[in-house]
Order: structure tokens, then C-alpha cells, then sequence
């Protein structure tokens, strides 16, 4: 091991090599230091020193004998600094600088000799000659014989000049990251952009000819609650595949098995209530309003456009059927872009005057058709308040109607209960089930959409059940 450290390190068997090395470790510096600073490996420099140490036993002398330290001799204006192999000479301006810049200002061994341009083996002999560490003063031993006070002023005063120094600094650094914000920012906006103006959407309007208004005494309601559009499932792991593509499918079947339906009979008016968790997330995050996360398949932009897209179709359909009335309900996974959606759609249909798009952002709300009265809203967070807001919020509609109900989601399944002449139907959902609700066990839910035929004198007519292959 000793022959290979010899052969591949050669220069480590010079004379000047070795007296290079011996200068260091007189000035402290670990066998590691040494080997970075000579180009070389700790294991040769260990060798190295082993072997000199041996001999200078052989020589008569003492192991861990005190190396004598570098000779100083003061002439005025400089010193000269000699050790067992080298003199330099350094003026005692540069010394002091050095000792205020190590010090005082604290900076590296690297930095100092940076700034005042010095070899680091002249710094390591000049540390060793007058002893210096980083806990000393700044000042030469000459100087400290003087007036203390003046120095301790002049060490406050260039105290100052390094405050100012290191805020300058500190505010360079602090408007670099702010444009770095500003840059990241405006990366974003241009990508949301170019998606926007990537994304191009051949749209021509419905095939099915437009109806004439009627007087048949018919509403029709289409409710698509919690399609959860951008959710995420595995088949391995929830028992069915989910994704966009997939909701957007099952979405459009319920519309044209809607309409399929509806061909033969005349309606005065069709109600599609939008939101109640049309999207699966609401932030940036891929969290839902309350910050819950999601397993999502698109990013929030494309999530918006394609729901955007999905809706105008239903709505551009319906419509050739009969006037069309269309408001938004919060869900608990979507209460904010599901506002945003139906500000759009009524800026997008506002010329329409087969469409009416209300923007009332009330979580609840209510339709009056003849003797019939229908309540809206999500349903995650009335409980059983829910059979008493009606008569509060409604009264006067509750006064001249005889049928109403309450049509909520969230719980992805149909429920009914009656209380107090009014009845609370939970609907059922297209949607797949996710991780989260296949490992809590909420499993079995039929894939399925209901629609519902109302007489203004008899009530509830009909119900359509719109079901998922």
C-alpha cells in the first residue's frame, strides 16, 4: 500500500514537497487540509509525515517536541515573516486588513485570501506567526498601546459601513426573489394562456330543431348532481375506472337519454340546476373547498374548460326543447368554480332568450311551477334543519303551493324521507367511487341519474332514471 502511494503521488517525495507540508501542519492546518492544499491525498501526506517523524527519531528527536513557530521581524512600516522554508514579507495595513476581515467581518479562509489577493500557505503562515484566530481583535498589538477608545469607535463606525453594506445586500436579494416571483407568475399566466388559446373547441350548436313555446302545464327537471367531473379512480383499487373523458361520457348519455325521452311530450319549462360537486376540486392544489385532497386527472384549467364546454352543450340542447332555466348550487368540493362556471354561462347565453341563467349565489334555492314547490341545495350541512327552511325562506310560495320537496346530492345515492308536508329526496350520482370511499366501505351505489316530470296541478308525475351501463 505504501509503494502505491509513493508511485502515484511522486511529487510527494520531494524535499520542498515536504517542507511545503511540514510548514502547514506548523500552522495547524489537519493532514486533510494539507492534502487539498498540495493537490495530493490524505493517505500519501499521513505516509509522508510518518516516515519524516521516524527519522527525525533516528536523529534524536523528541516525539511531540513544540514546532517553533514563524520568526517575525518588525521594520516599520511591514514585517518580515520567516518560516523553516519560507519568508514573505506582508505590511502591517495588509495585516490589519486581513485581521478585520478574519476577524471581525468573520469571512473564510477562501474569502479573505480572495479579497486582499494573498496564497492561502502565505495566510496559514502568517495565522501561525502572530497567532491569530477568529475570536481576536482587529487591530495590530502596536495599535492596542494607543487609545482604546478610538479604536472601539473606529470598530463601530466600520460596523456601520457593514450594516449599510449587508442591508444593501439584503435588498438586492430580497428584489431578485421578488422578480424571480414575478417571472414564475408571469411563466404561469402565459401557460394558462397558451392552454386557453391551445384549446380549441369546435362547437356548432345542437342538431335537434328548436320547439315552439307551450302551455302544457309540464316542467321538466334534469338534476345531474355530483358528477365529480376530473376524480380519479382504479379499477384494482375502487372497482371501477374513473377519469374526465369517463364522466364526460356519462354525463352526455344522460342528457341524450333525457332527450330521447322527451321528444314526444311538450314542456313549458326545463329546470338544470349545475354544481352540487360538478367538479371534483377547487383550488390550484387539487384540494376541494375545505382543503380536503383530491386524486385528480387534470389540471384546474383544463378541469374548467371542459366542464364550461359540457354544460353549454346540455344547456344548447335542452333548449330546443323548451325555455331553459339554469342556476348553480355550492357543493362542498366545488362552492367557488362552480360560481365561476355559471357567471360564464350567464355571460356566454345572455342574448339567449330561450335561457335564463340566474347568478344568485344563495346556497339554497327555490322553484315555483303551479302547485308544486322545489327546493335545491347540496345537503352537507342543513341535517335536519332542512324540513323547516322552506317554510322560513319560502313562505309566501309555501302558502300557495300543495307539493314540496327538497332535492339534494352528496351522498351520491337515493334517499327519501317525509316530515312536516314536505319531503327531502337525496338523488343518486353518475360518478364512480374513489379511494377514499372504497376503503371507508361506501360501495354498491347504483351509477345513476334521476329526472323528474312535474304538472303544476298534480305534482310529481314521473320520474326517469337515466342509468349507467
Amino acid at each position: 500500500m505504501r509503494a502505491f502511494s509513493y508511485t502515484q503521488n511522486r511529487e510527494v517525495s520531494g524535499i520542498g514537497w515536504l517542507n511545503e507540508a511540514l510548514e502547514l501542519r506548523e500552522a495547524g492546518l489537519t493532514q486533510q487540509e494539507i492534502a487539498d492544499e498540495l493537490g495530493t491525498t490524505r493517505r500519501a501526506v499521513n505516509s509522508r509525515f510518518y516516515r519524516h517523524d521516524k527519522q527525525q527519531k533516528l536523529a534524536g528527536t523528541a516525539e511531540g517536541q513544540e514546532e517553533q513557530k514563524p520568526s517575525i521581524v518588525d521594520h516599520g512600516d511591514y514585517y518580515i515573516v520567516t518560516s523553516r522554508i519560507r519568508t514573505l514579507e506582508i505590511t502591517k495595513a495588509k495585516l490589519r486588513q486581513l485581521k478585520q476581515l478574519y476577524c471581525e467581518q468573520k469571512l473564510t479562509i477562501n474569502g479573505v485570501c480572495r479579497e486582499l489577493d494573498m496564497p492561502r500557505r502565505d495566510f496559514w503562515v502568517v495565522k501561525s506567526a502572530f497567532g491569530i484566530t477568529k475570536d481576536d481583535v482587529p487591530y495590530l498589538d502596536e495599535e492596542l498601546e494607543g487609545d482604546i477608545e478610538e479604536l472601539v469607535d473606529q470598530s463601530l463606525e466600520r460596523k456601520k459601513q457593514q450594516y449599510f453594506i449587508r442591508l444593501q445586500h439584503r435588498e438586492i436579494e430580497l428584489a431578485l426573489k421578488e422578480l424571480e416571483q414575478y417571472r414564475k407568475k408571469d411563466y404561469q399566466l402565459q401557460k394558462i394562456h397558451r392552454l386557453i388559446s391551445e384549446h380549441e373547441w369546435k362547437y356548432d350548436g345542437p342538431t335537434i330543431p328548436l320547439r315552439p313555446k307551450v302551455k302544457s302545464g309540464l316542467m321538466l327537471e334534469v338534476p345531474i348532481v355530483d358528477l365529480h367531473l376530473a376524480k380519479l379512480a382504479w379499477e384494482p383499487e375502487t372497482g371501477e375506472n374513473y377519469d374526465s373523458k369517463i364522466a364526460e361520457k356519462r354525463f352526455m348519455d344522460v342528457i341524450y337519454d333525457v332527450v330521447e325521452r322527451a321528444r314526444d311530450t311538450d314542456f313549458e319549462q326545463i329546470i338544470f340546476p349545475i354544481g352540487s360537486d360538478f367538479f371534483n376540486y377547487d383550488d390550484i392544489a387539487g384540494n376541494t373547498t375545505k382543503g380536503t385532497a383530491q386524486d385528480n386527472d387534470s389540471r384546474w384549467q383544463k378541469m374548467f374548460l371542459k366542464g364550461n364546454e359540457l354544460l353549454i352543450r346540455a344547456i344548447d340542447i335542452l333548449a330546443q326543447l323548451a325555455p331553459v332555466k339554469v342556476f348553480q348550487i355550492p357543493g362542498n368540493h366545488d362552492t367557488q368554480i362552480s360560481f365561476y362556471t355559471i357567471v360564464n354561462l350567464a355571460s356566454y347565453f345572455r342574448n339567449n332568450e330561450n335561457i335564463e341563467v340566474d347568478t344568485n349565489p344563495k346556497t339554497r334555492k327555490y322553484i315555483e311551477f303551479g302547485k308544486c314547490l322545489i327546493g335545491y341545495t347540496h345537503g352537507d350541512k342543513e341535517g335536519k334543519r332542512l324540513f323547516g327552511n322552506m317554510q322560513i325562506e319560502a313562505a309566501e310560495a309555501w302558502g300557495r303551493t300543495l307539493y314540496r320537496e327538497w332535492h339534494t346530492g352528496h351522498l351520491h345515492s337515493e334517499q327519501v324521507k317525509e316530515e312536516f308536508g314536505v319531503k327531502v329526496r337525496r338523488l343518486s350520482s353518475v360518478t364512480a367511487t374513489d379511494s377514499w370511499h372504497a376503503e371507508s366501505g361506501y360501495v354498491g351505489a347504483i351509477a345513476t341519474s334521476q329526472s323528474f316530470i312535474w304538472d303544476k296541478h298534480r305534482g310529481l308525475r314521473e320520474i326517469w332514471y337515466s342509468t349507467i351501463q
